[in-house]
């Protein structure tokens, strides 16, 4: 994912751009073709990805791979059945209230609320429209306290534009994001949150 990612996204992106020459889309190809037979080893029976490919699978970890795989397949044949089969595994984790356990996210994610954005928002990427992603939409609408910092609010908010882009909860998200930018004074921004993002 290191390098098959960046190469998907210059490659979309070079292409969009009309920059893209002939010699350098074959190589990128190259590359992207391998690193999608070598992802698809780290696809743990049963559905899912883990770093090492063993059991069991990581939530957060699979999220990531519906979100470059869906990429990928911009550029990339992508197997239809990989993106559903996980798909299905990440829904096969979910709690009853529509969200996913912390501890299937990353470490410094010390609720639910986080891995329950960034997966909602893989879903969404991916196309989904699913009860599921209607349920774990639902969770992050009725915990918003729980979104404190600018790096929850960002997931989450990317979860709502991303099914909807008039979605109103995610514009307000994006709204309170945009009201904590800090400005420089020379034109960069940035935002400070507490916590790791």
């Amino acid at each position: 994912s290191s390098t098959t990612y960046p190469n998907v996204l210059v490659l979309d992106y070079m292409k969009r751009m009309g920059r893209l020459t002939p010699e350098i889309e074959v190589r990128a190809r190259k590359f992207i073709n391998a690193g999608y037979q070598r992802l698809l080893t780290f696809e743990v029976p049963g559905g899912g990805f883990e770093w090492f490919g063993h059991s069991p699978a990581h939530v957060g970890l699979t999220a990531y791979g519906v979100l470059e795989f869906t990429d990928m397949n911009h550029v990339h044949p992508v197997d239809p059945n990989l993106i559903d089969r996980t798909r299905k595994w990440l829904f096969s984790m979910q709690n009853g209230d529509g969200s996913w356990n912390q501890a299937d996210g990353l470490h410094s994610w010390s609720s639910r609320t986080p891995v329950t954005a960034y997966v909602a928002w893989a879903l969404a990427e991916s196309g989904d429209s699913s009860p599921n992603l209607d349920k774990a939409l639902h969770y992050l609408r009725s915990h918003p306290e729980e979104l404190s910092t600018a790096y929850q609010k960002a997931l989450a908010a990317n979860a709502f534009l991303a099914r909807d882009r008039n979605d109103s909860f995610g514009r307000e998200l994006a709204n309170q994001i945009k009201e904590t930018i800090v400005a420089d004074g020379q034109g960069a921004i940035h935002w400070t949150s507490v916590g790791q993002s």
